[in-house]
């Protein structure tokens, strides 16, 4: 694919076209990380790949690396690849009714070191404190990094569309978004999936996010009830509650209120009113960022003949469309490059906050938007509605947004949308959208 394609639904025909003019090495007819992840690969190794799927692009990946995992080596040479989208994050960890013995376990923290760590955290004798670090993933950004990097390296990949197998060498798809419902004959050489290889247990989750309510914490929890492990996630701007689901949730979200209330002290307290989403998510042990990546690899090994000490090798230099951080990987590294782009942008008058979101969001790309913001300073004037306006341009060119669902699962997949996130109202939506092209509003 020329380089000077943009990845906008304007331009969907073009890539169509080009699919049908290609003999595929490999289709693959779903979209995840895995079936993206291969695409990207195999695209750079020299092959002809094309991912479709019926609906918009979507993943199942769960949002947390725990600790056992965070350090097998294909994740973190991943990691180091998508330093802004999988963040380092340490968590102090509580335990109730601790031995003495417990208490001076490997990462234990000693009682009058506690408030060094977290100063709003409050324990009683018997509670132990330990040290856990993992990562948290920004799974749906991931998807759509990987997504524009295979597409910047050659491959064909789209949302929207209908395919039906027509033989061991042909598919016919169809273009949802195009109102004249046009047909496309695509050839290759093999179809792909990349249904898990070992089937696991279905699991449960209770997923919901808090308003912050003016409370810092310097490190993400992690604390246990009635013999339930909960994770409470630090965020910009809120927090996110994880643990498997009950029998009775509502009640148990309750407790889990009291419990954060018990053991963090500020001018404060949480109630179920200060809950700005909730969800219940379907999870198995197949859906970490581990098992996605060993099962990636038996893949990787039987049809591009990559062995595993290969493929980290291949995933630590592999080309990432938004991750130029000029070697800087950790975190503290990542904050000062943030920073340093805010200071770049703050004369268009957008909020640090926000900004830091986009930051995390689009990585090294936030340069690309903050020169559009300058160049757009004078119309829209400074501050954050232009960025509003920048941050949609930004993702109706490079993004393939075919409809207003698409616009928001680019910014926001299933956690609270918030004013920092700098939305685009119901109106300007629509009217961008007919603007630029009647026939794509859905």
């Amino acid at each position: 694919m020329e380089d000077s394609l943009q990845y906008s639904v304007l331009k969907r025909d073009k890539f169509l076209e080009t699919a049908a003019n290609t003999q595929f090495d490999f289709v693959i007819l779903s979209v995840g990380i895995k079936e993206v992840l291969f695409a990207l690969l195999a695209t750079v190794n020299g092959y002809k790949c094309a991912v479709l799927t019926e609906n918009d692009f979507q993943e199942s990946l769960h949002p947390i690396v725990d600790t056992s995992e965070s350090t097998h080596p294909l994740v973190l040479a991943f990691r180091n690849r998508f330093p802004h989208l999988i963040l380092p994050d340490e968590y102090l960890k509580v335990k109730r009714n601790a031995s003495k013995w417990e208490k001076i376990f490997s990462g234990s923290i000693r009682d009058k070191d506690i408030s060094k760590y977290e100063p709003t955290l409050i324990t009683e004798a018997d509670d132990a404190v330990y040290v856990d670090k993992e990562f948290k993933i920004s799974t749906n950004r991931l998807l759509l990094s990987l997504l524009k990097s295979a597409v910047q390296q050659g491959a064909v990949i789209l949302n929207h569309v209908t395919t039906e197998i027509k033989s061991n060498s042909e598919i016919v798809c169809c273009d949802k978004v195009d109102t004249n419902f046009k047909t496309y004959a695509i050839s290759y050489q093999s179809l792909l999936s990349f249904s898990a290889i070992n089937k696991t247990k279905t699991k449960t989750e209770i997923r919901f996010c808090l308003h912050k309510k003016g409370l810092f914490l310097k490190r993400s929890l992690k604390f246990s009830l009635d013999g339930v492990l909960i994770r409470m996630v630090r965020y910009q701007d809120y927090f996110m509650i994880v643990c498997d689901s009950q029998s009775d949730n509502k009640q148990f979200v309750r407790m889990i209120l009291q419990e954060i209330n018990r053991i963090v002290k500020w001018e404060n307290e949480f109630n179920e009113d200060d809950i700005i989403s909730s969800e219940l998510v379907a999870t198995t042990s197949n859906n970490s960022l581990k098992n996605h990546l060993t099962d990636f690899a038996k893949v990787v090994e039987n049809k591009l003949s990559i062995s595993l000490s290969q493929l980290q090798k291949q995933i630590s230099s592999m080309p990432v469309i938004d991750a130029q951080f000029e070697g800087k990987t950790e975190i503290q590294q990542l904050i000062e490059f943030g920073d340093y782009r805010f200071d770049e942008a703050k004369q268009t008058g957008v909020h640090p906050v926000p900004f830091k979101n986009m930051f995390y969001r689009f990585g090294s790309e936030i340069e690309e938007l903050t020169e559009k913001a300058y160049e757009l300073r004078a119309q829209f004037g400074p501050g954050n509605d232009l960025w509003v306006y920048v941050q949609f341009w930004y993702l109706y060119q490079n993004e393939m947004v075919c409809s207003k669902e698409d616009y928001i699962s680019r910014i926001r997949k299933s956690k609270p949308v918030l004013d920092s996130d700098l939305v685009a109202s119901e109106d300007v939506i629509k009217e961008y959208f007919n603007r630029l092209n009647e026939k794509h509003v859905k």
